[in-house]
């Protein structure tokens, strides 16, 4: 992949989406890790972009340190606001409690941050999540995968690896295990079960075959999400199935079958996360 030309087309992206837009920049929220850093790193190259840096009281000193120096760097307003407090007022009425319900509080309490900054400023929310995320629908509705443009969607997780390091990113950040800093020991390839490059390869080989797929993030998980069905291979009944039984075959064949299982039975289940949102018709 050349990614000068994909910082070419990303900043082109986000330029003119502004100046649609009638806005004056961007609000990104910052978190330490590669895709944030991306992001903050590819607006301030295009308007004034203002960063939110939002610890809880057990995110990670280490990525703290590590946002404070990308913003630092690329030279950004920015704000630290810790939303302990918010959560743990949460907890107190009663709201959370879980690991996974906790999470997903703290990253809707970004997001309603970042937009109350987006209103304030006139700025856009640009959003982190890369495709390899969306894929696996790896993210909070109305929390991280809210924004109002996404300029890494349709590029896999490793894909944003060599982006930054084209771009200059920190290689602290870079080679640090990727986490959502959701609570104390999280990472993402725990949550997994299997590594960013063994599964940015399988989605990788299943969009190859559909160009609109390695385009359209949602015409990937359309693909992937169909595979479904055909993970058990006893039903060769209607049409096309023959074909892609034997396709899911292949994949297995090349890959763990586990990780065939885990990519296409998750992405199924979280594809309503970047499907539009249902509307009632009402006219007669």
């Amino acid at each position: 992949m050349d990614f000068s030309l994909v910082e070419s087309k990303m900043l082109d992206f986000l330029d003119s989406y502004l100046q649609k837009s009638g806005l004056n920049g961007f609000v990104v929220g910052v978190s330490g890790g590669v895709d944030s850093a991306v992001v903050a790193t590819l607006c301030a190259k295009v308007a004034p972009t203002h960063a939110l840096i939002m610890p809880t009281k057990t995110s990670s000193r280490a990525n703290m340190d590590d946002a404070l120096a990308l913003v630092q760097k690329i030279g950004v307003k920015y704000e630290i606001i810790n939303i302990g407090d918010i959560l743990s007022a949460f907890n107190t009425a009663g709201v959370g409690g879980t690991a996974m319900r906790n999470g997903n509080l703290a990253a809707r309490t970004r997001m309603s941050l970042l937009y109350d900054v987006s209103a304030r400023l006139g700025y856009l929310v640009a959003g982190t999540s890369n495709k390899t995320e969306l894929v696996l629908g790896y993210g909070t509705l109305y929390g991280d995968l809210a924004c109002a443009l996404n300029p890494l969607g349709n590029l896999l997780k490793t894909d944003v690896f060599a982006l930054a390091r084209h771009l200059g990113v920190s290689e602290k950040i870079v080679n640090k295990a990727p986490s959502a800093d959701l609570w104390e020991g999280q990472s993402d390839e725990g949550d997994f079960g299997f590594a960013y490059a063994d599964i940015d390869a399988l989605i990788g080989e299943i969009c190859a075959k559909e160009q609109a797929a390695m385009n359209d993030v949602r015409e990937a998980v359309r693909i992937i999400s169909n595979l479904k069905q055909y993970l058990d291979n006893s039903n060769l009944n209607s049409e096309g199935t023959e074909n892609s039984v034997r396709e899911v075959s292949n994949l297995k064949a090349k890959f763990d079958p586990a990780l065939v299982d885990f990519v296409v039975n998750r992405c199924a289940a979280n594809a309503f996360k970047l499907a539009p949102l249902p509307i009632a018709k009402v006219a007669q």
